[in-house]
């Protein structure tokens, strides 16, 4: 690109397009230029224009890529158009970034890395929670061997009270999904990168909806179901459109004889949790904490390596994004290659789609019964 700036637009303008993609491109205007912003909501376009100095917004995506041609595309939109929305910008010659989770089906994510090939440009998933500081650091450990073979692992990610009430989360037909794709995602995309990738054999699950359902129960906060940095236009929210699941607990075995058990929840009256824990024959390693547990000399043995995070946003809302789009914008100079492969998000949607097909039919679903799944 020379000194050309990097021309970005966005598809879907609702709060993590406002909070955290805007604000990343935002960080790199010296190298990025947003050029327009679409949404189905007219009212939520033009208030996210307005508010950044934007010049084009509207509701049609196929006309803003005609309109303005940008070289980078962000989808923001719910999980069930993140494949339209991203071939749409591939074909009109963008790279895409595009919100997790990739799609929920291994198909359609096949589908959408076949047409990026086709059109000569990069699809970058945004599983930006592998830029965490411990979580680099774990990978570090277990690439070194301080855990020795991996076995058993386990992740839960729970939300007292966190059902996002702002946008389509909660609906079926729009986010094909609950918590388990929502905020799940992250814990299995990193838990799949921390351990090598190493395939995925199967996985049983179930989902409940219990306490979306009470009346009279008690309102999450914003900051509590994830919208940190508030929202900007929220879609009201009706309790009668939910119909997706608030817990999803299951195991997935992959295939190198690891074990994993997981609890991920926006509602349920356990205490909020954010943990990975990762046991191998030499020592287990317990995330955020960073706590080592092993052996030495006959004693059992607690150690806790000192793991700064000197990352230059740390104290940025979002920055997972902050970091990703900087390393986006070095792959496409060809000064790296790109942190979250192909083939670890194809076993991610895998998982994925295993699980909530498993929830559906009461059964351990394998992966190689997936359609697409050579």
């Amino acid at each position: 690109m020379n000194d050309k700036k990097w021309r970005v637009a966005l598809i879907g303008t609702g709060m993590i397009a406002n909070c955290a993609h805007i604000p990343a491109w935002r960080n790199l205007k010296d190298q990025v230029e947003i050029v327009g912003v679409c949404d189905i909501r007219p009212e939520a376009a033009e208030e996210t224009a307005r508010r950044n100095q934007i010049a084009w917004h509207g509701t049609d995506p196929d006309a803003m890529l005609a309109a303005l041609k940008p070289d980078i595309v962000s989808v923001c939109t719910p999980n069930l158009f993140h494949q339209e929305m991203t071939i749409k910008a591939l074909r009109a010659g963008a790279h895409v970034i595009c919100e997790k989770p990739l799609t929920l089906r291994y198909q359609d994510a096949v589908a959408m890395y076949d047409e990026a090939r086709k059109a000569g440009r990069q699809l970058f998933a945004n599983q930006s929670m592998r830029f965490r500081h411990d979580f680099l650091a774990a990978k570090k450990l277990i690439d070194e061997q301080a855990l020795g073979d991996v076995y058993f692992a386990e992740f839960n990610r729970i939300r007292r009270r966190g059902v996002p009430r702002w946008g389509m989360f909660h609906m079926q037909d729009q986010n094909g999904g609950g918590a388990f794709c929502d905020i799940g995602v992250h814990f299995l995309d990193a838990l799949n990168w921390m351990v090598g990738n190493p395939g995925i054999v199967a996985v049983s699950g179930s989902t409940s909806d219990l306490i979306s359902h009470l009346p009279h129960d008690v309102p999450p906060r914003l900051a509590d179901s994830g919208a940190y940095a508030g929202v900007f236009t929220p879609r009201p929210y009706d309790p009668a459109e939910f119909s997706v699941e608030d817990l999803a607990v299951g195991t997935i075995r992959f295939a190198n004889n690891l074990t994993c058990l997981f609890k991920v929840a926006w509602a349920i009256n356990q205490p909020d949790e954010f943990s990975i824990r990762i046991s191998g024959s030499r020592a287990g390693l317990n995330i955020p904490t960073m706590d080592l547990y092993g052996t030495a000399n006959g004693f059992l043995t607690d150690t806790k390596p000192v793991v700064y995070d000197d990352m230059p946003y740390k104290d940025v809302t979002f920055n997972g994004h902050w970091y990703l789009f900087e390393h986006v914008l070095d792959v496409l100079a060809g000064r790296a290659s790109f942190l979250i492969r192909e083939d670890e998000i194809l076993n991610v949607v895998a998982a994925i789609e295993a699980f909530y097909r498993s929830a559906e039919t009461g059964r351990e679903v394998r992966v190689d019964e997936l359609e697409g799944v050579k």
